[in-house]
């Protein structure tokens, strides 16, 4: 059985959890710290990997090291105790998802909650429309950028097929019948090459399902017309596949989609920048119809509850041990708060007392800092 620290990152269920970018629970807390205690540590490999780079740009690789060396070292929480729930208030983020886990996550969990929202939003005004997890696959290859242009224009083009019906009124084919869909790209690499997918939520039109659900429509996926459809514009894939959601708990399938990022984790460090060498700059995801618009935050934080509630704002340090309070203070509106060191100072040495200022100066700072920066 593989360690806590060696099971993959892109459980969508702990993805799911982070579906509120405004915060969580107090409850939730202890869970969302192991998270991202476990995608510091995969961050760390990485690190490893880029530390002896073998024909890699060593401008590019020192820069890219520092960036991650330095995310997610210090993480700021709110715990306003009076409502219970907590916010990620301060944290110094690299915002390289592709090779750091911990702004993947954070990433993933605001496209989730943003879009989410627009999900509820669509559905009270459209009861009518179902939504469904599609997937769509192009076949295995050993290079990854062919793959990935190969993947996105099969995809463009089965859109342009459904706009020119919409404009034209000719052409109707199964994607006719999406009036809204939120899609990413996603990727896996085995012995077999580099296996690129597309995941997306997508709301259909339930007087329309009778070749899109094939539970509904008792085919086999390859006698559908989805998987001929995109046959003939892949020439190498009828790989699809098209289910309902759960819509008690959308957010279980919306994770799905979000998940992209959190992926590369699971790639060996070597592959992992490979395909981040490949893919920066890249659009990973996507969205037209009723999703289209949809404005996602940013800023990786949470979004922080009234001033005037009393918080504690809790600091955890990053070590190899994972994620730790190392102090906290109490804040009860409007004051100057004081920081507070939780562990005890058994050494009274000059030293120890010199470090412990310094580190008191540093929390100082870096409330300060981020408070300016937020102005």
């Amino acid at each position: 059985m593989a360690s806590e620290r060696t099971k993959p990152l892109t459980d969508v269920i702990a993805l799911a959890g982070e579906s509120s970018e405004r915060g969580s629970c107090v409850d939730d807390l202890p869970k969302r710290i192991e998270r991202y205690g476990k995608a510091k540590h995969r961050t760390g490999l990485n690190i490893q990997y880029l530390s002896n780079p073998v024909d890699l740009c060593i401008d590019e690789v020192g820069y890219l090291k520092r960036r991650l060396e330095a995310c997610g070292n210090w993480l700021v929480f709110r715990n306003y105790y009076t409502v219970g729930e907590t916010r990620l208030a301060k944290a110094r983020f690299c915002m390289k998802h592709l090779l750091c886990p911990l702004c993947a996550i954070r990433r993933g969990a605001k496209s989730l909650a943003a879009y989410l929202d627009r999900f509820n939003e669509i559905t009270a005004k459209n009861p009518r429309l179902v939504p469904y997890l599609l997937t769509l696959t192009v076949t295995n290859g050993e290079d990854l950028q062919e793959r990935f242009d190969h993947l996105v224009n099969s995809w463009k083009s089965y859109q342009k097929r459904r706009r020119d019906y919409l404009d034209k009124g000719r052409g109707f084919n199964e994607l006719c019948k999406v009036e809204g869909a939120v899609f990413s790209y996603e990727f896996t690499f085995s012995e077999k090459g580099w296996h690129p997918h597309l995941h997306a939520i997508i709301l259909v039109d339930p007087d329309q399902l009778i070749d899109f659900d094939f539970k509904a429509s008792g085919l086999k996926k390859s006698q559908s017309r989805l998987s001929q459809e995109w046959l003939s514009i892949t020439g190498d894939s009828s790989i699809v596949d098209c289910r309902p959601i759960d819509t008690q708990d959308p957010a279980k399938s919306f994770a799905e989609v979000f998940k992209y990022a959190l992926k590369f984790s699971d790639l060996p460090p070597k592959e992992n920048y490979h395909a981040y060498a490949i893919l920066k700059g890249k659009r990973l995801q996507g969205s037209f119809g009723l999703f289209w618009g949809v404005k996602v935050p940013d800023k990786l934080t949470d979004e922080l509850l009234d001033d005037e509630l009393p918080y504690i704002e809790l600091f955890y340090k990053y070590t190899d041990a994972g994620y730790s309070v190392t102090h906290h203070h109490h804040h009860t509106g409007g004051e100057r708060p004081q920081v507070r060191i939780i562990e005890p100072l058994d050494d009274r040495s000059d030293l120890a007392l010199e470090k412990a200022d310094k580190f008191r100066s540093t929390a100082w700072w870096l409330i300060e800092k981020r408070e300016r920066e937020s102005q």
